[in-house]
């Protein structure tokens, strides 16, 4: 039997009634019952593909369903539908609605700052070694088209002090610099940066900053206020749990008509108007599920979500600490809810294979995007309970036997 979202939500908010982070276990069980996933599998990989809840799953199909009983009539209607949602997601990062485009993920997102704005030949982006592959190549089409100048620093892994990344880039401005982009946190390690100073620090220097919050929008409770740059890209099917292929971006509103948008608007929407980032083709119908998403986030609390994967992630790092040849990539004190981890002595692609092969532990491998460490990143959810985090750790103390 079908029920409502305000059935949902209602069943959603009982289980989660003077639920404590910490504890409540059998709470935290019941709720992970509601995302429709594997259990043969265990999914640490939330940071790269987050799972969405039951009811948003449904949600989906409802869509989808309607959709395919009347394509024109659903298709060419999705412009008022889309209004609502707006809002939200503006209310959730504490935006004016008028600053926010829906977007299929945070490369589409980023991208269209990185190659929209008027950058000229010699014009410099400051950016780190460890930022994301897909911006990083957007930076380098920008380099090889428009001669734009791409300098990237190094931050220390891990990096406890963030008054040292500021000091970091304050190095590496100069004259010439004209955007800075950086990660809030690094995909690779979770390493969270101070990006308020970093964007004090730049707008001094009369330079703009587009942040990267793939890994950050609705796991930690920020508002926009708390980060001050000037645009911000993300997905919302890591964290927010939302359908896959959705995702946001902020401009601010002084700054949406200077940037070029990735598909031509011509007449259709000024250049001024927000919207016209969002002209890329037809629209699927799934987008509108986002807003169920929103319900269940809002449901579970942005402080108790957050602290609730703080939680997770301490309790299998005490699990494998004890570990011999153990080694860590990530600070707690400075990430949430993102840990790299290695294994010294055991090559990160065969720990990787091996835990999802032999015991269907789904990690990242990282040393994929990067030389500069080594590792897995594991990433936990609500839909993971502290069982499939014992196995993980019973599965890390195996692999370091049968290894190496």
């Amino acid at each position: 039997m079908t029920i409502t979202r305000r059935e949902w939500i209602a069943g959603v908010a009982g289980m989660m009634a003077s639920i404590h982070p910490q504890s409540d276990e059998e709470k935290w069980q019941k709720l992970s019952q509601t995302f429709p996933v594997d259990r043969s599998l265990i999914n640490l990989n939330h940071a790269g593909i987050g799972t969405c809840p039951q009811a948003v799953f449904d949600s989906v199909v409802s869509h989808m369903r309607n959709e395919e009983k009347a394509v024109p009539a659903t298709i060419f209607s999705y412009g008022p539908k889309l209004e609502p949602i707006r809002q939200q997601l503006a209310t959730m990062l504490g935006a004016d609605a008028e600053e926010i485009a829906i977007t299929r993920n945070a490369t589409e997102s980023l991208n269209a700052v990185l190659l929209g704005l008027p950058l000229r030949a010699g014009d410099e982006v400051l950016t780190t070694t460890l930022d994301y592959w897909a911006m990083l190549d957007a930076l380098d089409q920008r380099r090889e088209r428009d001669g734009v100048v791409v300098r990237k620093i190094q931050i220390p892994v891990p990096c406890e002090d963030l008054s040292e990344i500021v000091r970091r880039f304050e190095a590496a401005i100069t004259e010439r610099t004209r955007l800075i982009l950086i990660s809030h946190p690094i995909n690779l390690n979770g390493q969270l940066f101070p990006v308020r100073d970093i964007c004090r620090l730049a707008h001094r220097r009369a330079v703009e900053v587009v942040v990267d919050a793939a890994q950050s929008f609705a796991l930690l409770n920020y508002k926009m206020a708390d980060l001050e740059c000037d645009y911000l890209g993300t997905s919302l099917h890591k964290w927010l749990q939302a359908p896959k292929g959705t995702g946001l971006l902020y401009v601010k509103r002084d700054k949406i008509a200077k940037v070029w948008p990735l598909f031509a608007s011509g007449t259709t929407r000024p250049k001024n108007d927000i919207r016209k980032f969002e002209l890329f083709g037809t629209w699927p119908e799934t987008i509108l599920s986002i807003e169920d998403a929103i319900a269940f986030h809002h449901t579970i609390g942005a402080e108790r979500k957050e602290a609730r994967l703080r939680h997770l992630t301490d309790y299998w790092i005490e699990g494998v600490r004890k570990i011999p040849g153990i080694r860590f990539h990530t600070s707690p004190k400075t990430s949430c809810g993102i840990t790299c981890v290695e294994l010294e002595g055991i090559k990160t692609s065969d720990l990787r294979n091996w835990l999802f092969e032999k015991r269907g532990i789904l990690t990242m491998d990282i040393t994929r995007r990067t030389k500069e460490f080594a590792g897995i990143r594991v990433s936990p959810c609500l839909s993971n309970t502290k069982a499939e985090l014992d196995r993980f750790v019973e599965a890390m103390t195996e692999a370091r036997r049968v290894l190496g």
